[in-house]
Order: C-alpha cells, then structure tokens, then sequence
C-alpha cells in the first residue's frame, strides 16, 4: 500500500507506542492508591512539560489533555454562554466534526458565518467586514487547512478578533508536528490538536492549550474535574483520563522536539507532485496567493471525473490512498488531497503520483 493521507492519520512512532505500554506496567505498581494518585498527577504534570516543548509554551498548567481534537473543541464551546443572536465567524476550509459542532449552536439561535477563503487579502477583508458587524462574539478557525493546505494568517486574524473584544478559538489539528508552532508568539484564548496526525502519536489522544484570558472571559462558565488546581487548564480533564496514552502523546511531542521539523524534505515532495500532476491537462490545484503547509497538495480533476469513484478505484486496484473532498468546501469540491509526512520513502511517493496520474489519463 502507498499512503498518501497522513494529513488524517498518521502511524504512531514506535517509542511512543512502547511508552504507552511501559507507562502502563509502571502504573500497575500503584493504582488508585495514595502513592498512585501521586504518581499519576507527577507523570501527566511531565507529560505537560513534554508538549509545552513542542509547542513553545511557557506556562504547562495551561496544558489540557482530551481524547483528540473534536472533544477539546465541543469542551470549549460548551463552556462559553451563547445567547441568541450572538455570531460565531469560521471558515468553509474547517474539518467536519468542528463544523457539525458549530452547527448545532445555530440551533440556539447562535449565527454561524463561515467565509472562503478565497485569496489571503480577500480573506483578511472579508473577516474585518464580519468583525464590524454587531453580534459577532469569536472566530473558530484552524491554523492550516485541512482541506489543501493553506496556512491562515493567525496574526493578522487575532489583531482583528482583539479589536473587537472576540475570542479567538483555533485547531492546530493540522498545524502541530507539521510546521514550526510557536504559540508563545500567537495570540489566541483557546488552540487545540489531536495527536494522531501529524505528532504521531497514539490515537485516542489530544490536547488544549486555554489560556487565563478564555476562563476570565465574562461568557466563560465553569467547567470543573476532580482536581487540586482549579486555575489551571486542568478543569477540563474530566474523570478519569487513561495515562498510557498521555504519555504516548507526550513522547511523540518530546520525539518530534528532539527530531525539529525539517519542512524541505515535504516541500521537495510538494514541488514534485505538482510537476507530475501538472503533465495532466485538466489538473488544477487548490491554492492560494499565500503560504501553504508542505505536506498536503490538493487538486481538482477534468470536470467530468468522478472524483470520489476514482479514489475508492484507485485504493482498491492500485492500494493507493489518498482522501476525495465530494461536496466541501463550497466552490472548491470535488478534489483529491494528497498528503505525506518528512520520512515517506521518495521512491514509494513517486510511484503512487505517477500511478494516480497514470490513471487519470486512463
């Protein structure tokens, strides 16, 4: 088999898949005794330390661990006191199981405004447009696309959102492990990933970073766990979390520190695709006049191409897998995403591309 859709999950590393397995011997030893309780709030204090590594954060107790990114998300927003008529902006690039959550706030009377993003600097416009109108109360968005890519200007976007007194609430799914993540230089009240992409790590695993402006801001209320620090991030590690794969998490993050992230070998990656892709004359490629993450290359076939067809065709005769978009994001499906992580074998990559195009030819 080629795999060619690690943008939706990724192998677990080897070292983490065995500290889940040696943490959870260790925890044998203890259990739910006073000494394991000890033991227990010592490791996943570590484990705090680990990802706050990986993601440059200089306070750990505003670290949260949840089961993967869609339940730190519905945590968020059900800790927030919506009201009717209050507007949430996002964007038609964001995953499925973030919109659906959003959605079913629309049911409250809550607006939801998703913008395309068509250009960066039409993207930029539009937002601020949004922003000036009465109601709108936070933007949910994601760092990168998942859709093709696209690196979205967090920046650029918090400036606007802090303008306007907006929470600024973001999915780092396909961001963290993927691109350099530098969230002491971010600005935003609540980031979450899961760590079965582009981390590697075990699945059944995430995390949140919630700073003190989200649990100070006045629509916050509280979300409590069975905790001994109630001002930190913890409240929202509700009952009881399984500490192996914490730990399998927090290597993968403590691997990824050690290794850095080398975005060339991806990019070199990307460059080829296109260049492959590119022979054919009816690809064209989701992009925009900005920056784009370099693992993920996403494109649209002839018009008459079955897109979603092709793709169950070409993993059931070829073995190769890649992920069809059929009817999201507006204006933009259907399209086929490829994605790779810095150690596929360039050999391997090669073949499925040229197969695929081979195939689209056919």
């Amino acid at each position: 088999m080629i795999y060619l859709n690690y943008a939706a999950l990724c192998p677990a590393l080897a070292e983490a898949e065995e500290e889940v397995e040696r943490t959870l011997a260790e925890f044998k030893r203890y259990l739910y005794s006073e000494a394991g309780i000890e033991w227990y709030l010592r490791t996943v204090n570590d484990c705090r330390h680990a990802v706050g590594e990986l993601l440059h954060v200089d306070d750990p107790s505003s670290i949260a661990f949840t089961t993967n990114a869609s339940t730190a998300h519905y945590l968020l927003l059900s800790s927030l006191k919506w009201e009717p008529g209050d507007t949430i902006l996002t964007t038609t690039h964001e995953n499925p199981s973030i919109t659906k959550q959003l959605r079913v706030l629309e049911r409250e009377g809550i607006h939801v405004d998703a913008v395309r993003p068509a250009s960066l600097h039409a993207f930029l416009r539009t937002l601020e447009a949004r922003f000036d109108e009465p109601g709108v109360k936070a933007i949910v968005m994601s760092h990168v696309s998942h859709v093709d890519g696209r690196v979205f200007p967090i920046h650029e976007v918090a400036s606007l959102a802090r303008a306007r007194q907006c929470l600024v609430i973001i999915d780092g799914a396909q961001a963290v492990g993927h691109v350099p993540v530098d969230l002491n230089a971010l600005d935003f009240d609540a980031y979450f990933f899961p760590g079965h992409k582009w981390c590697e790590g075990p699945l059944g695993t995430g995390a949140m970073v919630v700073r003190e402006s989200f649990v100070l801001h006045p629509r916050y209320r509280a979300v409590e766990a069975e905790t001994h620090n109630r001002a930190t991030a913890s409240r929202f590690e509700i009952g009881t979390h399984n500490i192996g794969l914490i730990a399998g998490l927090a290597k993968a993050c403590e691997q990824r520190c050690q290794r850095g992230i080398d975005t060339e070998p991806q990019r070199t990656f990307r460059e080829m695709a296109k260049e492959l892709l590119g022979r054919h004359p009816h690809c064209r490629f989701l992009e925009w006049q900005g920056p784009h993450a370099p693992g993920i290359l996403t494109f649209k076939g002839a018009d008459n191409l079955d897109h979603e067809a092709f793709v169950k065709r070409l993993a059931s005769e070829a073995e190769i897998i890649v992920k069809p978009f059929v009817d999201y994001p507006e204006g933009n499906a259907p399209a086929i995403r490829l994605s790779w992580s810095s150690t596929t074998d360039q050999r391997e990559f090669q073949k499925g591309v040229s197969m695929l195009v081979q195939r689209l030819e056919s």
